[in-house]
């Protein structure tokens, strides 16, 4: 008798994107208009009172971006729970934040997550690829700091954190993806990469999360970051992509730049007030982590399915709907007589801007030949 067929015992794989990009950016257009909701009085839902708009940027729109980004190709069945254990935890920390299943089930998300994929890491051979090891591990840390009621600028270190990581995915993705389009219209690139400036950022990143987490004064953590985002900003013009006719490129430069001048931002203002100022924050969060993760999943889906750049309009789209958005947001806590309208003004930039990339992502739209 034949054994059964070699095709029969390869269980089907599906790429871990194609399910939790469209879940992250759904969840990212509904929570936020249910945030304003909740900042605004409504009470309801109460897991986005106070904190808990910030928390679920964190653990769960960005969470599922890592996951799709890093977790690679999956078996259905593995790809199905770990969708389901996200969206149960989202379910769980939004409705019923006190329950336990809102308190844990966030963590379980992370710290499966983190064994999947932060051991990948190991075997790579330069030190810059093997910083992401920790980096990742802060980031799945951070749903159990959270529910341990440690005393520590969470929000600040959770910006911080995606800041860093953000400033990696982007460089990996901006530097080749940059070096190709130059090399399209018979030009060189000479900076892609940049390994030394990369360098620095994680070492200056690094020592900032250290920095913040203890007890120190502002001055260090500061320094740190606003030197962190100038060398962001010196290695993002020397990608030179003015010259790049491609408007991924443009928006994931942009979100580069958005998380950039949200780092020098931040560090200045603990330089000169000795604590972070919120506001600010959204620089990275809205602003540079909304246009750059956007770019990313964007970037990646088409490459897979179509080995094309995404839609020139939705680039420019989201570009466009996601200033506003951080404009709006930190308009919001700085002019106050306009604050409702400013943070629903807010929040329809940044749910258009979702909705319109998860349509994309389900419905895999093409530009015209």
């Amino acid at each position: 008798m034949h054994g059964p067929s070699q095709k029969c015992q390869i269980p089907i794989r599906t790429d871990a994107g194609r399910l939790f990009y469209p879940l992250a950016a759904l969840y990212g257009a509904v929570a936020a208009p249910l945030s304003v909701v909740a900042m605004t009085g409504g009470g309801w839902p109460p897991g986005l009172i106070g904190a808990g708009h910030g928390r679920e940027m964190f653990f769960g729109f960005a969470l599922a971006l890592v996951g799709g980004y890093l977790l690679g190709p999956l078996s259905r069945r593995w790809l199905l729970a770990l969708a389901g254990l996200w969206l149960a935890a989202r379910i769980a920390a939004v409705m019923l934040p006190v329950s336990l299943p809102g308190q844990l089930l966030s963590s379980l998300f992370a710290l499966i997550l983190g064994a999947l994929v932060i051991p990948r890491f190991r075997n790579a051979r330069k030190w810059r690829n093997k910083a992401v090891m920790p980096l990742l591990g802060a980031i799945i840390m951070l749903p159990l700091i959270w529910l341990s009621g440690i005393r520590m600028p969470l929000a600040e270190l959770g910006v911080l954190l995606f800041a860093s990581l953000m400033l990696f995915m982007g460089g990996r993705l901006i530097a080749p993806a940059a070096a190709g389009a130059f090399r399209e219209r018979g030009l060189f690139l000479d900076a892609r990469v940049q390994p030394r400036l990369e360098s620095w950022l994680l070492l200056l990143l690094g020592a900032a999360v250290v920095a913040l987490a203890a007890p120190v004064t502002g001055i260090v953590p500061g320094t740190l970051m606003l030197v962190a985002g100038l060398v962001a900003t010196i290695r993002l013009l020397r990608w030179r992509l003015w010259y790049c006719r491609r408007s991924d490129l443009w928006a994931a430069g942009l979100g580069y730049g958005w998380v950039a001048l949200g780092l020098a931002v931040l560090g200045t203002t603990l330089l000169l007030h000795g604590t972070g100022q919120r506001p600010v924050l959204h620089l990275v969060t809205v602003g540079g982590v909304g246009t750059l993760a956007s770019a990313v999943m964007a970037r990646q889906h088409y490459q897979r399915q179509w080995k094309r750049p995404p839609p020139a309009m939705l680039m420019l789209g989201t570009m466009g709907l996601m200033a506003v958005a951080a404009l709006s947001r930190l308009a919001a806590d700085t002019v106050l007589d306009v604050r409702v309208e400013a943070l629903w003004l807010a929040a329809a930039a940044w749910s258009a801007s979702l909705v319109w990339l998860a349509m994309h992502l389900l419905l895999d739209v093409r530009d015209p030949e």
